[in-house]
């Protein structure tokens, strides 16, 4: 159709084959961008689909249809079949296969896209540059929180449980020595004390005897 073009995909060894709109204005699909469908092929606005607005389109690009059904609508009972994004799957509307009613045959053959579905390109860019924006913002404030941490004096690497047990072990022999040795210290000057109180005792006994 006039105003399509070949993606640089050839659809080749499972590589994905999509087409490309030249046109002022694109639809696009909102999950991942690919081109749907130009905005001179819109037939009608004033359709409602599973989320709300929908548009009904002349024409639609890199789409796939599921099985079909019939299904009531609004405006009687159609054969209709579910399209399919041909990148990433999303559901975005559906065909119309056949249409029951005399009045709406004119929409056998012509597609509904569901507005929260899609979006135009230039709006779909604006929020990928968005988000992208945001995401390099929230990077480079974390990166000046690990470079204040790393600044910050009381910042040091935080230790295993298995180190502070050892240090919590080695300080507890550290006081057993210690003690040990006040001990070891104090033992002599006692028995010492003890010793002269008995050799006085003596004395004083033999002193007496004689």
């Amino acid at each position: 159709a006039p105003g399509w073009t070949a993606g640089n995909s050839d659809g080749l060894m499972g590589r994905l084959f999509l087409e490309y709109v030249e046109a002022e204005t694109v639809h696009c699909c909102a999950a991942c961008g690919t081109h749907l469908a130009a905005h001179d092929q819109i037939v009608s606005k004033a359709f409602q689909g599973r989320h709300g607005r929908a548009f009904l389109f002349a024409s639609c690009l890199n789409v796939n249809d599921g099985p079909p059904e019939k299904r009531l609508l609004l405006t009687g009972l159609h054969i209709v079949a579910d399209i399919y994004c041909n990148a990433c799957d999303t559901r975005l509307g559906w065909k119309y296969l056949e249409a029951y009613e005399e009045g709406q045959k004119y929409k056998e053959g012509k597609f509904i896209l569901e507005k929260s579905m899609t979006l135009k390109e230039d709006d779909y860019r604006s929020r990928e540059a968005e988000a992208a924006a945001e995401a390099e913002q929230c990077r480079a404030e974390a990166s000046e929180d690990d470079a204040m941490m790393l600044d910050s004096p009381d910042a040091s690497p935080e230790r295993s449980g298995a180190e502070a047990a050892s240090e919590q072990d080695g300080a507890e022999r550290r006081h057993r020595v210690t003690g040990a040795r006040t001990a070891g210290q104090a033992l002599p000057a006692a028995h010492d004390a003890e010793v002269g109180a008995h050799v006085e005792q003596l004395q004083q006994r033999g002193g007496a005897n004689n």
